[in-house]
């Protein structure tokens, strides 16, 4: 009797276990047919507000594909060069997502808006954004007015070669006007450089660029002068990037850049002009005087013309004294304004010399330069909108092979995503073609006004009584 207990009391343990996990299994039914209907539903839900078609507005506003989390912009970007295969992960991840798809889809253009919700790219809307910020990179000339000079001014021949000493060193950090006085002084060396350098070879030579303001780097400061752009024929791209190389640091070697000038222009046959963009006096005991003084006693047509930005009055007595030591002229120029008009109208060779300013406008090779620029964003969206094509045409391919779709839906699918990548094609020519509007209208902006100035001199010369 006692053993028949024993087993009857196990056997009723084991029927209480049973009922309760068929009770449990029974719960939990409801709660996961709920909890996959719940993502069935957010497929479509999170489709539901899709645009299919494609434009500017439809691609901005178009929510990232919810699969396309581990795309990166640089690997959506990457040139095509055969057909692109779907990351097997993500064939992977969007399998059952489709099955979902599909059980939910009641038509075609249901299961499209969800495919578009699942793969779009999530770049679109910064690729559209980049090129539409597109600006072309012209450089603005610089035309003098030459109702500045005088009638009868003795008109001053551009010397062949042309050294611009720019002044690097860390009182070129302060600012001017809410501008650091570095950048501005960059920007019109740009500018001036330009100019210049169709009648002249050119030189960059920078100074206070090296070391710190610190009395332990004073040696390596003042030691260190450098020719960042050697004398040649002026290149836009190559003096803007010796321009761009370096930033202000320390002290003022001034004495140290004149003497290093005029050691390059002693082996040159012709005379040099010298043009000097300084904030400050020499702060690395040397004498800029006495430089000035060698550098014209080698040749004695070379000149050194010094703008003094921003200075006080120590700096301008001194500034001043190395002007006049080197045959030049000391102008002053107190903001920004000042020192672009001051070389503008100061530094410039006379109207006779910048009878070639026509050619300041843009040329055939700098448009052809600005037309690849502005394709490069229209590009990139081409080519993320043909890598969204073939993921949703391996998708319709999983679909159809599982048999979620009929076959005519699958042609239906396929058609469409052709479709949508050729529209891709289209946007992308779009966008290609307004920045080339882009830059064809500023480079006729910049026409239009060099031959106005152009015009005007001629004018004034023939009051003038001058033959053009």
């Amino acid at each position: 009797m006692k053993r028949y207990g024993l087993w009857l009391l196990s056997a009723g343990l084991i029927l209480s276990a049973c009922s309760n996990d068929k009770e449990k299994t029974a719960a939990d039914s409801p709660v996961k047919e709920e909890q996959k209907k719940e993502k069935q539903v957010s497929i479509l839900a999170e489709s539901k507000n899709i645009n299919l078609e494609v434009s500017e507005e439809t691609l901005l506003n178009l929510p990232p594909g919810t699969l396309m989390d581990d795309l990166t912009y640089e690997k959506d970007i990457e040139a095509i060069e055969v057909t692109p295969e779907t990351d097997p992960e993500l064939l992977r991840k969007m399998t059952p997502k489709l099955e979902e798809l599909t059980k939910e889809a009641k038509d075609t253009d249901s299961i499209k808006k969800g495919l578009v919700s699942l793969l779009a790219s999530p770049h679109y809307k910064d690729i559209i954004e980049k090129s539409n910020s597109y600006k072309p990179d012209f450089e603005e000339p610089y035309l003098p007015d030459p109702t500045k000079s005088e009638p009868g001014e003795e008109e001053k021949k551009a010397a062949e070669q042309a050294i611009i000493l720019l002044d690097a060193s860390s009182s070129m950090l302060l600012q001017a006007d809410g501008k650091v006085k570095m950048d501005i002084a960059k920007s019109a060396v740009k500018s001036f450089a330009q100019t210049i350098g169709q009648s002249s070879d050119v030189s960059l030579v920078v100074y206070g660029h090296k070391g710190s303001e610190a009395d332990a780097d004073k040696e390596i400061s003042c030691s260190g002068v450098e020719e960042v752009y050697p004398m040649s024929k002026y290149s836009k791209k190559d003096f803007h990037e010796a321009v761009d190389s370096f930033e202000s640091k320390g002290w003022t070697p001034l004495a140290g850049a004149i003497q290093k000038a005029a050691e390059m222009s002693s082996g040159y046959d012709s005379s040099t002009t010298i043009y000097i963009v300084s904030d400050g006096a020499e702060t690395c005991d040397g004498d800029p005087v006495q430089a000035s003084k060698n550098l014209v006693k080698n040749n004695s047509s070379n000149t050194v013309n010094i703008i003094g930005f921003d200075v006080d009055g120590k700096a301008e007595n001194q500034l001043k004294a190395v002007a006049e030591a080197g045959n030049g002229e000391y102008l002053k120029a107190d903001s920004p304004d000042e020192l672009k008009n001051t070389i503008q109208y100061e530094w410039l060779p006379s109207a006779g010399d910048l009878a070639w300013a026509f050619t300041l406008s843009p040329s055939p090779w700098e448009m052809m330069d600005e037309y690849e620029i502005g394709e490069v964003y229209p590009r990139q969206l081409f080519t993320a909108g043909r890598r969204e094509a073939h993921r949703i045409l391996d998708a319709v391919t999983i679909m159809g092979d599982n048999g979620w779709i009929t076959d005519e839906q699958g042609s239906e699918l396929r058609e469409w995503s052709y479709e949508r990548s050729g529209q891709m094609k289209d946007l992308y020519m779009k966008l290609h073609e307004k920045n080339r509007n882009t830059a064809e209208t500023e480079s006729e902006e910049i026409k239009q006004r060099v031959d106005e100035w152009v015009e005007k001199m001629k004018a004034l010369k023939k009051e003038r009584g001058d033959i053009w």
